[in-house]
């Protein structure tokens, strides 16, 4: 029984291991990543990013992009957005369809 006990606190012991290393690394690569996505300190998302951080498709960046409403610049063939004009763009953008809580009505951009 003692064999059993021995393999078992073993196991622990590599498994506890196992996860401290994935841990270490998972340090490193947002380390690394965070790196890759910031120049002079200003952050950068990618069309992936902003996909997921703002739930809409491809086609929707796209017609952003085309109207001029979103800046972006490419770097090596990918499009990147400054995070900074991103913010800048959901606060004017959400802000001209916000509701007027009082009457129920978009308010509209003077």
């Amino acid at each position: 029984m003692e064999a059993g006990n021995e393999d078992i606190e073993m196991l622990k012991a590599l498994i506890q291991k196992s996860f401290s290393e994935q841990r270490e690394l998972i340090t490193r690569l947002e380390t690394a990543l965070d790196a890759m996505t910031s120049f002079n300190g200003k952050q950068m998302l990618d069309s992936r990013d902003m996909r997921l951080q703002l739930k809409v498709c491809d086609r929707t960046l796209i017609r952003w992009r085309n109207s001029g409403k979103l800046p972006y610049f490419k770097l090596s063939g990918k499009i990147y957005f400054w995070a900074s004009d991103v913010y800048r763009f959901l606060r004017e953008e959400y802000r001209d369809e916000s509701p007027d809580i009082r009457n129920n009505k978009p308010v509209k951009k003077s």
